[in-house]
């Protein structure tokens, strides 16, 4: 699970945060993160659920990183949801309200 470790240090958490996060032991983290061990389906649907992506990507079936029904979003519009479930209160509110002043031009 290459992407996990990827995933954890781009939300800038450590290893001991994500395992409380999902219910698991870090020496579990550790072990999904080196290869050493496999999560099951529930653990991956917890890990996937925690960190906004969907578990294909998660497994590198897929780069796709979020998983939508097929609505017709387009690869962009895609990572630009996945952009905006990343930000932080404030900068969705900033988003936001800077995507409501463009509308009105």
């Amino acid at each position: 699970m290459n992407r996990l470790k990827t995933l954890r240090e781009l939300k800038g958490i450590s290893q001991q945060k994500l395992a409380l996060e999902i219910n698991v032991s870090q020496t579990m983290i550790s072990k999904y993160e080196l290869g050493i061990a496999e999560p099951g389906i529930s653990t991956i649907c917890k890990i996937a659920e925690y960190f906004r992506v969907s578990s294909d990507y998660l497994l590198e079936i897929s780069n796709d990183k979020i998983s939508l029904p097929p609505s017709g979003l387009s690869e962009e519009e895609k990572e630009l949801l996945f952009g905006y479930k990343r930000l932080g209160t404030v900068k969705k509110a900033m988003l936001q309200a800077y995507l409501k002043g463009l509308l009105q031009e």
